[in-house]
Formats: C-alpha cells, structure tokens, sequence
C-alpha cells in the first residue's frame, strides 16, 4: 500500500488546487469576428489585435473566468446571441438592430472611421482642413464606393451611409468575414474608395501584401470618437454576465495607465496625440458612472 508522508501531501494537494479551481471556473465564452488589427485569427485560433489585448486586460479583473474565443461570422454571431447563447462578443458599435438581441456594455473608445483612397486618387479628392466630406464623395459621379454587409457603421454616419446606398451612390458588397476584401478591392482599382479604421486597414494591408498602398483620410462627419462594447444576449445568463463585465470595466477604467499604454503602442502617434485628452476624460467619466442595471 502507498503512504505518503504529510509533507507529501501536502505538496500534493497544493499541486493539485490550481486544477480543481479551473474545473469549478465559470466559462465565457468570446464570439470572435477576424477582423484585422483588432482580432488577428492564425489557424482557427485567436493569437493578436487591439481587442484581442483589451480582452486579457479585462481577464486581470476576472479571475474567476475561464475566457476562451470561437471565430464567427458576424451574421452567425448575431443569431446566436438571437438563440440566447451563452457567449458574448466585444469590439462591437452600438445599434438598434443588435439591441433587439443583446444587452449593450460600453467599453472602450475607438478611433473614427476614415476614407482609404490609392494615393493616385487622392489628388482627385477635394480635402479641407485635413478633411474629405461625405457629401462631396457621393456627389461625385466618377468615384466607386462600397459598404461591407457584413459590418455596422459609426452612428454619426450611418443614416447618411443607408441613404447613399439607397440612392445608388454606394454599393453593399459581400466576401470576407470582417470586410477587409473592400480595401483589396479598391488596392486592384475595382473601387476607388471603402470606409475603414486606419489600425484595421493599416494591418489588412500588411496581411495581403499589395504592392498598391492605401492612403486614409478623416471624414469631416467622423470626426469623434466612438464607443465600442461588448454584448451579451437578453436571459438571465447575459444579464448577470454583463453585470459582472460592466464592474470589471469600471475597476480596469478606474487604473486608466494599462489601456492607455495599449492605446499608445496600437494607435498611429499622431492620432493618439491628437485623442489622448479625449480618451482620459472618457475613463475618467466611465471610472465614476453607476453599475448599469440589466433586466
């Protein structure tokens, strides 16, 4: 028969505690669109991006959650938060549309939505203060644009976007899981423009490696910052699964230096330069707002 002397044991059952601990953790589960720069997918697994990071800092406040990440379409992730799932999704503008099938958390800011243009067309563009309108591009005839079916747009614009493509002046186009084929497609001069975050744009690019770089230009009616969140599905699971990611968001906010430092590394200087003030006051304000209630 085996004996081990109390020491032993000892040593045992610490060995062992770590392993219990992560059997009794509660799991959430992350639906992960691939969306370059922010979730970057190799092999089926999430491994890189800017949320992807966001996401580890927000498990520092989360001990007791057993995070891992599934890859999905945006359309298949919608119904499944739609079938009340248990898994929530980050990285994600506020709408309506999503409203009907999720409880909405603020979580972070995200830098405007830009126009990218190939740098021989930028010469054609009329810019102003640094800026190009939205109403100048769908007034002019001889530029082809287009919208990803796949993504929702900054609340700013997405009236003015919806009404363009009403009117013909856009078009809405299919292809890849997070929109990126749009910025291939205007690299091979099959669109002269597509609308898209210059981080995300900057990475898609350098994934594909096209010879034919893009040049991105701020849109004069995106001009602000905008909140990205998190959403987690309308039951009973999601509502206190998003209480719990609410508390943890204003504890990491309340400690703005490691978000901050993930801004700097991720954002072009310049822009972090220009924002830096804007992104303080907004964890400042976030820090100090109330525990947002779900029902």
């Amino acid at each position: 028969m085996l004996r081990f002397k109390p020491p032993y044991v000892l040593a045992l059952l610490l060995w062992l505690m770590p392993a219990a601990q992560l059997v009794h953790a509660e799991e959430l589960l992350w639906g992960v669109v691939p969306i370059p720069g922010a979730f970057t997918v190799r092999d089926g697994e999430v491994v890189d991006g800017w949320m992807y990071e966001g996401v580890q800092l927000l498990a520092e406040r989360l001990p007791d959650l057993h995070m891992r990440y599934e890859v999905l379409p945006t359309l298949r992730l919608e119904q499944r938060l739609h079938n009340n799932e248990e898994l929530c999704s980050i990285g994600q503008l506020q709408s309506p549309e999503r409203d009907q099938v999720g409880y909405f958390i603020p979580y972070a800011p995200g830098m405007p939505l830009h126009v990218l243009v190939r740098r021989q067309t930028l010469d054609q563009l009329l810019i102003e203060d640094g800026h190009v309108s939205l109403d100048w591009l769908f007034a002019n005839p001889y530029l082809r644009g287009a919208l990803s079916k796949s993504r929702i747009y900054p609340e700013p614009i997405r009236q003015r976007l919806q009404q363009a493509l009403a009117e013909g002046r856009l078009f809405e186009l299919g292809g890849s899981l997070g929109g990126e084929n749009l910025l291939l497609m205007v690299s091979r001069q099959r669109l002269d423009y597509a609308f898209e975050y210059p981080m995300i744009s900057d990475a898609a690019m350098q994934k594909s490696n096209e010879s034919e770089l893009l040049v991105s230009v701020p849109l004069r009616e995106n001009a602000e910052l905008v909140t990205i969140g998190i959403y987690c599905p309308l039951s009973p699971w999601g509502a206190r699964m998003a209480a719990r990611l609410d508390q943890a968001i204003r504890a990491q906010a309340a400690d703005e230096q490691a978000p901050m430092a993930l801004y700097k590394q991720r954002w072009p200087a310049e822009m972090f330069a220009r924002y830096q003030p804007k992104l303080l006051r907004y964890f400042h304000q976030r820090a100090r707002a109330d525990a947002m209630v779900f029902d």
